[in-house]
């Protein structure tokens, strides 16, 4: 006996145990404005002539109530529906009718949100309903109410947000969000989707779609370095991520409106391309992507901007903004919880949530290339006033320069690289160059004249802080374009990645007027929508506060344009702001001043 229960004690610990992993909470709030939730309610209860609805009509046209002007908004923890009501009341009597009186007033209900069975749809629980005469008396009793109240009851009962288009489209998503779950595990977190918890809040109906993800161990140590394919798959997706930007920021203007809404989404693409590129310089291994904490982030500022679109949207679309919404969120969830649940985003993810923007989208939607992008360059021309109607030729245009200078100048200055004693020669081509793209910007755009100097200050004092006046270095015995590390090329150091689409890559690299105009064009942008509109100038010191602005906005991006004066800046920021002023100040000077700094730059001296 003694040896059988040995035996059994040693089968118990041999055999194995399947021990329940352990499972974390996400919940990805789903919000629905009232303004939102009223387009809604109009389209599925209010499908008369004029957004109406006849609630009640008899055979003979004796009796009718018709509601119209319905409205949402919320009262504590209700959601409160009001409509007028217009109801005529008779008597039938052998085929003929005896008006006994007509009433005009409003209807007034309050719903409890709840979560209708199945946990895809939300509905309201009757909590109350009332008639309001025209002077605010309210009814709740008489011929009106009882033959109106239950009718009335029963419609605003009725009235279903389907969200389940929103938890498929999120069920479609998770599964390439969530690559390293086992299968079994990511078919629990689908079938554990649910919406719980709807509150009304002041502006809008909020709910929770609700998951649990099992934490999965990675196998390999989280410090490794990414393999070259690992390097060459990472490197593809960044790509996509930023294609998917554009494909978004494009999309999202197409379907506003407002020129403000346009203006915002560019201001984000081009901060996160800034962003993108400081991540694209951070070290990359499996435990640290920064690309991915970049996506995320700037996906996630769209936010606003999709928000205030939905509510212009009063189509069948308006439910597909809610989606993105809430798909953006989940992103966000999930991204904080990390490599504990196995959270990437694939290429397949990517291409899923293009589609969710828009189901026609087609794989060269998210290609990454070189190619000029007519919409981008469009939305960037729509932030700048033009002072002409026509189109703007994206050519050097070399009637602004004197004749000597011309056409002979500028082929001289492409791929020169100046020797120290070339410097005395080249200095002053390259100043009627930078003096021809400033003329010609303010020839293309509206500035007040009063900035008109300030502008010609900024460009040459960009140029000398970018690159001190070069456009090509030798490297490897050739002459190639000035190229940093981060990929910002030319004589104003356009980023090849910030500005792709917007410019012509190629002419940046290799065409020194182009280059030339390309900065000039995007520190007029910077000047008139971050500086001046910001009223950089009325802080102290004055109107030279605006090249600075405009400096911190072209080195860091929009959202940095105050920067020069802020106290919470690295070191290495700050000096480079404080270096941009140092010369800006020298360019000020006059008297060549600016030359001779740039000429010990170039390694050359000037004579007296």
């Amino acid at each position: 006996m003694r040896h059988c229960l040995a035996a059994l004690l040693l089968l118990v610990f041999v055999l194995p145990c399947k021990v329940a992993a352990e499972k974390i909470a996400v919940s990805v709030p789903v919000s629905l404005d009232f303004p939102l939730l009223q387009q809604l309610l109009v389209r599925q209860l209010f499908t008369g002539p004029g957004y109406s609805r006849e609630v009640l009509a008899d055979a003979q046209a004796c009796n009718s109530v018709v509601l119209t002007e319905a409205r949402i908004t919320g009262r504590k923890a209700d959601v409160q529906i009001q409509a007028r009501l217009a109801a005529s009341l008779g008597l039938s009597v052998f085929d003929r009718c005896f008006k006994l009186t007509d009433w005009r007033g409003s209807v007034g209900f309050l719903g409890r949100p709840v979560i209708r069975p199945g946990g895809t749809a939300m509905g309201l629980e009757p909590q109350g309903i009332w008639l309001s005469r025209s002077t605010g008396e309210k009814v709740t009793s008489g011929r009106l109410w009882d033959y109106a109240q239950q009718p009335l009851l029963d419609l605003f009962s009725s009235f279903t947000v389907d969200l389940s288009p929103l938890t498929s489209s999120l069920g479609s998503l998770l599964p390439s969000l969530l690559p390293n779950q086992p299968l079994d595990a990511l078919q629990n977190t689908l079938d554990s989707l649910q919406l719980a918890a709807p509150v009304v809040l002041h502006d809008r109906l909020r709910a929770s779609l609700e998951f649990a993800v099992e934490r999965v161990v990675d196998a390999l140590p989280v410090e490794a370095p990414l393999s070259p394919e690992e390097l060459q798959a990472w490197e593809l997706r960044w790509q996509t991520m930023d294609a998917l930007l554009v494909f978004a920021v494009k999309h999202y203007a197409d379907a506003t409106r407002k020129a403000q809404l346009r203006s915002t989404l560019l201001d984000i693409l081009i901060d996160s391309r800034y962003q993108m590129v400081d991540a694209l310089a951070e070290p990359v291994d499996r435990s640290n992507d920064p690309v991915r904490a970049w996506f995320v982030a700037s996906w996630k500022q769209l936010s606003p901007v999709v928000r205030s679109i939905a509510l212009e949207d009063d189509g069948d679309e308006a439910l597909m903004w809610v989606s993105v919404l809430a798909a953006t969120d989940a992103l966000y969830a999930l991204d904080q919880l990390g490599p504990q649940i196995g959270f990437d985003i694939s290429a397949d993810g990517l291409r899923r949530l293009a589609r969710m923007l828009n189901e026609t989208m087609q794989p060269e939607d998210l290609l990454y290339d070189e190619s000029l992008d007519p919409r981008l360059q469009q939305l960037f021309e729509e932030q700048l006033e033009p002072r002409s109607s026509g189109p703007a030729a994206w050519r050097f245009d070399f009637r602004l320069v004197s004749p000597a200078y011309a056409a002979d100048s500028v082929e001289r200055l492409n791929l020169w690289v100046p020797r120290p004693d070339e410097v005395g020669e080249y200095l002053p081509l390259v100043e009627q160059l930078l003096e021809a793209s400033s003329r010609k910007m303010l020839g293309k755009y509206k500035l007040d004249k009063a900035y008109h100097g300030l502008f010609r200050k900024l460009v040459r004092a960009t140029a000398w802080q970018e690159s001190c006046w070069r456009q090509f270095e030798v490297r490897d015995e050739k002459i190639m374009p000035l190229t940093s590390s981060t990929n910002d090329v030319g004589i104003m150091q356009m980023n090849e990645r910030v500005w792709r689409g917007f410019y012509d890559l190629q002419k940046l690299r290799w065409d020194i007027a182009y280059n030339s105009d390309a900065g000039a064009e995007v520190l007029m942008d910077y000047l008139v929508k971050y500086a001046i509109r910001r009223n950089e100038h009325k802080q102290p010191g004055g109107i030279n506060n605006l090249a600075r602005a405009s400096y911190s906005a072209y080195n860091g991006g929009p959202s940095k344009s105050s920067r020069y004066r802020s106290s919470n800046v690295p070191d290495y920021f700050r000096q480079v702001d404080s270096a941009f002023w140092n010369k800006y100040q020298k360019v000020e000077q006059g008297g060549r001043a600016d030359h001779r700094g740039i000429a010990r730059c170039l390694g050359g001296t000037l004579s007296a």
